[in-house]
């Protein structure tokens, strides 16, 4: 029994690494189930038995991506935080020196957001961001409630820059051929962007 589970964990496995490649060399809605069990050495049976759909798929791999870094500011967002501020940058350092070192990061990153997927993945990915930027939201909300950020902009709109600054980053590095030291100057970049929302003394 335990050998036929581990059997079965490593065929989900080799599948989600299969569309992990298939999906970021030709995008989602070019690549089939049949080529990813192709690659994958299994049969397309095998597929259906462990994912419903390329949707299905993409949840997986963004599950099986998603950082401790994420993981943190997520539970920070509903249970509360003592340094909502200083969390988000942390969290953001981190994220980009574990992104530049990660080809599987680099790869959902890509599929996630430059290979885009049909309508029903499309819609899947506009509900996964909705939610991250309500992570970003609530954390917005806690640092204004402590006092730390200036009144220039809503908790809704920090979220926005925030997102649009970090997905910025990463797909400049990507385009740009990883031609910057993205965890070094991403880092100094998120800081001072943090620094220019925080409230003033006095």
């Amino acid at each position: 029994m335990r050998r036929s589970k581990e059997d079965a964990e490593q065929t989900r496995s080799a599948i989600l690494d299969a569309a992990e490649h298939l999906f970021c060399a030709q995008g989602v809605s070019a690549s089939t189930l049949e080529g990813i069990a192709r690659k994958a050495g299994v049969t397309r049976g095998a597929v259906y038995w462990h994912f419903k759909d390329k949707v299905d798929l993409l949840r997986a791999l963004h599950e099986r991506s998603m950082t401790p870094q994420e993981v943190l500011i997520r539970t920070a967002a509903q249970e509360g935080h003592p340094d909502p501020l200083g969390l988000l940058e942390q969290a953001a350092r981190d994220m980009l020196v574990l992104f530049e070192q990660d080809s599987c990061q680099q790869r959902v990153f890509l599929i996630l957001h430059d290979h885009s997927p049909d309508a029903e993945g499309a819609a899947w990915l506009r509900a996964k961001n909705a939610e991250m930027s309500e992570v970003l939201r609530l954390l917005a909300l806690q640092a204004q409630a402590r006092g730390q950020l200036a009144q220039d902009f809503t908790a809704a709109e920090i979220a926005v820059i925030l997102m649009a600054s970090m997905s910025g980053l990463l797909s400049e590095w990507l385009r740009g051929g990883k031609g910057f030291a993205l965890a070094d100057l991403g880092g100094r970049f998120i800081a001072r962007q943090l620094q220019m929302l925080q409230a003033r003394p006095g």
